[in-house]
């Protein structure tokens, strides 16, 4: 804790450290008299060399002192003709005794106990000893460091003394109180409801870092503010300190990881906090890496958002924060870097965190799971999100989290949770089927935004002819067309996990050769100015996207009946799904008289060859498009009742 405790020194926060300096103080103490006592004991014996030395391994061990240089300081200690003294180590010891002394004095410069005066008899005394070198010690020098006897003046000792004597009054004075868990002193009245708002949040959510250390909390007012730090966890960078002055807190945070304080950062957006720009700073001290982040937040209460209430929320909010970057880490293999990031604030929102994830193994927890599910779904080097989908993925993360940090709070056994978590994938696995035709229902939802697009633009163009109109149509069709590929690619990544795979491959080629169909019709309109004009033509063509139009409707509502279609499913499930079949046909149906009445009217009507060629071109392509729905619905509802209700 000592490079945390520079971290919180350089944030300015030295009240804060006042335990701690003290403990430092009290242990100084123990040392300071020890050292004391044997330089008496070096001269006693110097002065009986025949006597044995005394054995002070009880007191080094009381003092928390390692090693025998202090045994040979009294054992070896002699004097030498000129009436000095000689005692190996001596040099080493002074040092240590006027270290110890500034170390003794430190609380009370924190606390503001009249250390000046300590401080000046200090210098004075150290001036006033005399000069030391080769571990030679001037006749009556230990004398004068060790008496006691304020009538000869004064001395290390009785510094020592009276140092100790200030520090047993400020030791009665820190005594003062906990406040639910929170170490507190010099508070006033009116900040223990700001402390036990905020201890109120930490302890919510506590429990949530399981058996990991942190989260120690010390109260105090400094500057005319009362003043909150947490040390988080173990990290010595890892510091959060907020001051509170009236309806106003400021929260001074420090990581080592950039993308935990910008996590951190964001799940204060519902307060409104103000945050200024991130800094990074150099810590000469720490034991880990030397640069941390600096942030700094503004918050000002409202009558809705009170400090009491903000207080809870950022108290309830820094549990999340321990282990952060390992639990994003572990999550590499399973979602992209967003998904992290999001997956892990959901954990913070829903108090449900990451450390139960981390306490079951993280990636073996999943792992596991994944060796469970038989026919080996993932290939070697792919991530779970490439197997599920993004979606998927995540919603089973979200369960593997929930399951983990709830079955472990409520005393459940791992094996349970691992076998939960097991189970919960196997199922997204088992439920790839939904998983596609639920891309096929969006690729559906594409093919009728072209075949909208399309007729909307026959449309308008009839009642106005413009170039334009089919040159916007023909760039939404291509980004539409564009989209539904991608889909495509999706799909035939699914395919090769189904059990059954060979439907797919003919319905997906079934219900793409309609997109592109589609997007080939807007594209040949965009020559439509370049003919001699027909207007009377375009009206079986926009009776024709129209048709289009309902047919796309059709399969969309055929999707959707098509993932509740089950062996031992409802009836009125495939009645909906079949009807909907039914329907897409008649669409084929119609649009296949519509076509032939098109031709006939080309053929009586078309100005010259290249109107009747472009027009009977794109009829063709929209005749195609409705060929390729029946045959959508025709493979789709072979295979859902040959291998699904028969099968």
């Amino acid at each position: 804790m000592i490079a945390k405790s520079v971290i919180v020194g350089e944030l300015g926060e030295q009240a804060l450290l006042l335990p701690q300096r003290f403990e430092e103080a009290l242990a100084a103490n123990d040392r300071v008299k020890f050292y004391l006592t044997i330089l008496q004991a070096a001269e006693r014996h110097a002065s009986r060399p025949g006597e044995a030395a005394p054995d002070f391994s009880a007191e080094r061990t009381a003092a928390h002192l390692a090693g025998n240089d202090v045994d040979r300081l009294v054992a070896e200690a002699k004097h030498l003709q000129d009436g000095s003294l000689y005692a190996p180590g001596f040099d080493v010891v002074r040092r240590h005794i006027l270290s110890d002394i500034e170390k003794m004095r430190a609380p009370l410069a924190i606390a503001g106990v009249a250390e000046q005066d300590f401080a000046q008899r200090q210098s004075k005394l150290e001036a006033a000893l005399p000069p030391s070198s080769d571990d030679r010690i001037s006749p009556g020098a230990i004398d004068a460091m060790t008496t006691g006897d304020r009538d000869r003046g004064d001395s290390l000792h009785i510094l020592v003394m009276d140092i100790h004597k200030a520090l047993n009054a400020l030791q009665g004075e820190l005594a003062g109180e906990t406040v639910d868990g929170a170490r507190a002193w010099r508070i006033l009245e009116a900040d223990r409801p700001l402390v036990r708002a905020f201890m109120s949040g930490l302890n919510e959510t506590a429990p949530l870092k399981f058996d990991h250390p942190g989260l120690a909390t010390t109260a105090t007012r400094a500057g005319g503010r009362l003043v909150i730090q947490n040390d988080i966890g173990t990290t010595d960078a890892h510091v959060l300190v907020v001051h509170i002055e009236g309806d106003a807190a400021t929260l001074t945070y420090t990581d080592i990881h950039a993308p935990r304080a910008e996590f951190f950062q964001s799940l204060f957006k519902p307060f409104g906090v103000r945050w200024d720009e991130a800094r990074a700073q150099h810590g000469d001290h720490l034991a880990e890496e030397q640069n941390y982040h600096l942030c700094v937040g503004h918050f000002t209460a409202t009558a809705e958002l009170t400090i009491e209430r903000y207080l809870a929320f950022l108290g309830s909010r820094i549990v999340f924060l321990i282990d952060w970057n390992k639990a994003r880490k572990r999550l590499r293999n399973f979602l992209d870097k967003g998904d992290a990031i999001r997956l892990l604030r959901w954990a913070a929102n829903n108090n449900i965190g990451h450390r139960g994830f981390l306490v079951l193994g993280g990636e073996r927890l999943i792992h596991e799971a994944i060796e469970f599910v038989p026919q080996s779904p993932l290939r070697y080097g792919e991530r779970l999100c490439d197997a599920l989908g993004a979606p998927a993925a995540l919603d089973f993360l979200k369960f593997a989290f929930r399951a983990a940090s709830e079955g472990l709070r409520q005393g459940r056994s791992e094996r349970f949770i691992r076998d939960e978590v097991k189970t919960e994938l196997a199922r997204h696995f088992l439920s790839a089927e939904q998983n596609l035709l639920a891309l096929a229902g969006s690729h559906a939802e594409l093919v009728f935004e072209l075949a909208t697009g399309l007729r909307d633009a026959l449309s308008k163009y009839r009642r106005a002819p413009d170039a334009a109109i089919f040159a916007l149509a023909a760039r939404r069709a291509a980004k539409w067309e564009q989209a539904a590929d991608a889909l495509v690619a999706r799909v035939r990544s699914l395919v090769h996990r189904m059990p059954r795979p060979n439907a797919y491959p003919a319905l997906l080629h079934q219900v793409d050769d309609a997109a592109d169909n589609l997007e080939d019709a807007a594209f040949l309109l965009t020559f439509l100015d370049k003919v001699p004009a027909a207007p009377s033509l375009l009206d079986p063509l926009e009776t024709l996207a129209g048709q289009l139009v309902d047919g796309a409707q059709e399969l969309i509502k055929m999707l959707a009946a098509a993932s509740h279609v089950r062996r031992e499913g409802e009836r009125t499930d495939l009645q909906d799904f079949l009807e909907a079949v039914d329907r897409i046909n008649a669409v084929e149906h119609a649009s296949d008289a519509t076509e032939r009445a098109m031709n006939g009217a080309l053929l009586e009507g078309a100005p010259d060859f290249r109107t009747l060629h472009l027009l009977s071109r794109v009829a063709s392509a929209l005749e195609q498009a409705a060929d390729a729905l029946s045959r959508t619905a025709l493979a789709l509802r072979d295979h859902l009742l040959n291998d699904v209700v028969a099968g």
